[in-house]
């Protein structure tokens, strides 16, 4: 799996030990060695975790193809797609722009079922801001201290420096498109 071995190598490019990334993602040591051997297969919220105490995006450690040189063009058909998908709810994330994950920014197509959440994600580092624009169905988004629900249509754009999660509140699945701005700047 990609995934283990993109979390240990950056992990070791770091300089972390396994007790100094459970410490700074809160995922347990013990989770963080079975991920990394492959006996455990991490949800999306405990990669955010990860991808948090280690100062990259999850789309880093599922392993974001690089940028072609000198291509102004780039296509990414469906079936290329890095997908994860949460093993208990079924919530899916889909990366959409690879090629500006690098910018930080990143572009996700998000289909949460009906009834679940993609459980809380930890704050991002400061000056990330995230902007969320429901497709189809509703949202209850809870951002920080905040509530709001969102429906076909509407949008939020928030500070991603504080605890976020978003549950479907549709008998359908909702559909989402998520654009994540690290803060980089850009040239």
């Amino acid at each position: 799996m990609e995934l283990a071995g993109n979390i240990r190598a950056r992990r070791t490019e770091l300089g972390m030990t396994l007790d100094a990334l459970a410490e700074k993602s809160r995922v347990s040591r013990a989770m963080l060695s079975d991920i990394e051997r492959e006996a455990k297969s991490p949800t999306l919220r405990i990669v955010a975790q990860i991808a948090s105490g280690l100062g990259c995006t999850v789309s880093q450690l599922l392993g974001e193809p690089a940028p072609q040189a000198g291509q102004d063009v780039q296509v990414l058909r469906k079936s290329q797609r890095q997908i994860m998908v949460e093993p208990q709810s079924g919530v899916e994330r889909h990366l959409l722009s690879p090629s500006l994950v690098r910018q930080g920014i990143e572009v996700e197509w998000c289909v949460i079922p009906p009834g679940q959440s993609t459980g809380v994600y930890p704050p991002q580092p400061q000056g990330t801001r995230l902007n969320l624009t429901v497709v189809r169905g509703a949202l209850k988004c809870k951002l920080g201290g905040n509530e709001l629900l969102l429906e076909e249509g509407d949008s939020v754009t928030f500070a991603a420096d504080v605890e976020y999660s978003f549950a479907n509140a549709e008998k359908k699945p909702t559909r989402c498109v998520i654009v994540t701005d690290g803060g980089r700047k850009r040239i």
